[in-house]
């Protein structure tokens, strides 16, 4: 039994450990107090690494090379096989309801995330 547990283990570490260093597929979400998503990111061959000494995670994005730092209330979910859509619904999203919520910027006026509204043409 105690080695079964030391090879779950392992097998945790070494993803981990595999993901931080050569990147992994992944899903992160950042949440408002209540709980709602109101950020989203889908990361391919990403390397998302742990903040020393903080809750927060960072990782360079792949497509416009950002150095992206995110600290409290966020999940994240590394996609094994490419089964995106199982992905997302660990976090309860869909890969259209992260699209969805990329989309969103936030307003100082309101105070809320909304989608743009498009220029008047008048």
């Amino acid at each position: 039994m105690l080695v079964m547990v030391g090879c779950a283990g392992m097998g945790r570490s070494c993803a981990s450990c595999n993901a931080e260093s050569f990147g992994a597929d992944w899903v992160v979400i950042q949440m408002d107090m209540n709980g709602k998503p109101y950020r989203c990111w889908e990361l391919h061959g990403a390397s998302i690494d742990n903040e020393p000494h903080s809750d927060g995670i960072y990782w360079k994005d792949p497509q416009g090379g950002n150095l992206m730092h995110l600290s409290g209330h966020y999940n994240r979910v590394q996609v094994e096989n490419g089964d995106w859509k199982r992905g997302f619904s660990e976090l309860g999203l869909s890969p259209d309801s992260c699209t969805q919520i990329q989309a969103l910027r936030y307003s100082p006026i309101t105070g809320a995330y909304s989608l743009p509204q498009a220029p008047s043409t008048r």
